[in-house]
């Protein structure tokens, strides 16, 4: 936590630095997710969901904040808890290529893990663009660091980063997203990653809409013995966009 409160600052600074001496309006882009589930009857449970998603755009740079929070409960007990953070900061050289560094940290102790800090670094190029339909690839390296849930010794990994996201405008209140992450493992093979998530989402208005989405997260080697490799969500949330 101490480096990412020393990275974020030094990030922020960079940031507002730059921004002071931008001659171009700066532009804000903000969307919010919720999503609550309550089942009553011979089995009561409770399930919370959210994102939040927010990017500030000024002269050639953009600077992106993304938080996720999940948690569920069965019958008062606690069966699922995750969290999510980061901050972003991206160089756009041309209407295709950009440069991004990204910090961030996640949690889910029923994965193994109280606290996993993720820094990123790597560039970005838009294969389409248009009104209705875009394609973008990311690659590049992550360094984590990760607290055991379990009372094993801190891990330190160096992994590799291959990021794609597609969307299409379907019609004028229907649209689809999918996107994938790879992520192979330099410090021990067998320990990659694989991420993905389908979403669709329809627009109840300008403001607000209906998104359903089915979030994969795949770990080919666990830090638990008998612990499934692959947690799934699949989540149901009202989104504003302002």
């Amino acid at each position: 936590m101490k480096m990412m409160t020393q990275f974020l600052t030094v990030l922020f600074f960079i940031t507002f630095s730059i921004a002071a001496q931008s001659q171009e309006k700066p532009k804000w882009a903000h969307e919010s997710e919720l999503g609550i589930v309550t089942v009553s009857g011979n089995t009561d449970s409770e399930s919370y969901n959210a994102k939040e998603k927010t990017v500030y755009n000024f002269d050639q740079n953009a600077i992106t904040s993304t938080a996720r929070f999940l948690e569920t409960k069965t019958a008062g007990v606690e069966s699922a808890k995750q969290w999510e953070a980061a901050l972003r900061y991206e160089r756009i050289l041309s209407d295709l290529w950009s440069l991004f560094t990204q910090h961030g940290a996640e949690s889910d102790r029923y994965a193994g893990y109280t606290q996993r800090d993720n820094t990123d670094l790597g560039g970005k190029y838009v294969i389409i663009k248009s009104d209705t339909e875009s394609l973008f690839s990311e690659a590049g390296s992550r360094y984590t660091k990760t607290l055991s849930a379990v009372g094993a010794a801190t891990k330190y990994e160096s992994y590799g980063r291959l990021y794609t996201e597609y969307s299409r405008k379907l019609n004028d209140s229907v649209s689809g997203k999918f996107w994938i992450e790879y992520l192979p493992n330099f410090t021990k093979s067998k320990a990659y990653l694989v991420n993905y998530e389908p979403s669709m989402t329809v627009m109840l208005n300008s403001n607000f809409s209906l998104k359903l989405a089915y979030l994969v997260k795949f770990h080919n080697e666990t830090l638990v013995a008998g612990e499934k490799k692959e947690d799934t969500a699949f989540s149901t949330a009202l989104v504003a966009k302002f």
